[in-house]
């Protein structure tokens, strides 16, 4: 489900529904959710980018992008270190939901031969409205819920 809000302009225009679908799928299937992640994560963009394999360059047009097709400025840059707006705090929750599901999502159509016992998936971490965080992961055919 969408959340209306800053990431989806014009929601006036008759094709709006069209365009967020659109937009949803290029981020699905976009590798910019992944650099997102990753220069989070490292904490700048030489980091990930030296993580991701890829040029530092390559992790800027993809930031880039992705605040484009957003419509929103998700960082700040300073000195090579980056801190989130209050739009990229939103943004990392989605960007976590979506990499988490896309990721249980590959491992139920390539499942590991190997495994023998189900294990925990890794928490998705979502931030709430008063402050505190709920994590969300599933365990076989189990979901659970955690509030902190």
């Amino acid at each position: 489900m969408l959340v209306p809000g800053p990431f989806f302009r014009g929601t006036d225009q008759p094709f709006a529904g069209i365009l967020k679908k659109y937009y949803l799928c290029i981020m699905l299937e976009d590798n910019r959710i992944k650099v997102f992640l990753t220069v989070l994560e490292c904490g700048n963009f030489t980091a990930a980018a030296y993580k991701l394999g890829i040029s530092q360059p390559a992790v800027s047009q993809n930031i880039a992008e992705l605040e484009r097709l957003l419509g929103v400025q998700l960082m700040e840059r300073a000195r090579g270190e980056i801190s989130l707006t209050e739009n990229g705090r939103v943004f990392e929750g989605y960007a976590r939901q979506i990499a988490h599901w896309y990721a249980v999502a590959d491992r139920a159509f390539h499942p590991d031969p190997l495994a023998l016992h189900p294990q925990p998936e890794k928490p998705a971490v979502l931030r709430l409205v008063d402050g505190r965080t709920a994590e969300v992961w599933a365990s076989g055919s189990d979901i659970h819920i955690e509030l902190k």
